[in-house]
């Protein structure tokens, strides 16, 4: 349980980071001249934000033990992990977005690149904490 609650809260820091690294300075710009203001919240609750990424890696925290079975490197399986998180969660969801909000269709294969990412360094750092299963520290 322990793990779990430390896996979670180090793996939404490091999502966290990675997701105001992505909109605050890889893509700003692009948000700027391509997404309406009016989609926008001035100023971003980061509050909220950091809750969401919070609830997905104390959730993918809770999984990994699940269903990961055999690990011959945690880096290897979160990576893994990482990325089927990304595929199952992140990118229906953003089909979703897109689908509602007046986001432009260019950003979609960002979005989609950028979810791999991100998710992949959140189910290192919680593969990485989990440590090979069988393996009590």
């Amino acid at each position: 349980m322990i793990k779990t609650l430390m896996a979670g809260i180090a793996a939404s820091l490091v999502m966290f980071s990675l997701a105001g690294l992505y909109t605050g300075v890889l893509v700003r710009s692009f948000i700027a001249t391509h997404v309406d203001p009016v989609l926008l919240r001035a100023p971003t609750n980061l509050a909220l934000v950091y809750c969401g990424y919070l609830l997905l890696a104390l959730l993918m925290a809770w999984l990994y033990p699940r269903f990961v079975r055999s690990v011959s490197s945690p880096l290897r399986a979160g990576l893994v992990f990482g990325i089927g998180t990304a595929v199952v969660w992140l990118m229906p969801y953003s089909l979703v977005l897109f689908g509602v909000y007046r986001f432009p269709y260019a950003a979609m294969p960002l979005d989609f690149a950028w979810a791999l990412v991100e998710q992949s360094a959140g189910g290192i750092v919680v593969a990485i904490i989990h440590g090979k299963p069988g393996v009590r520290t």
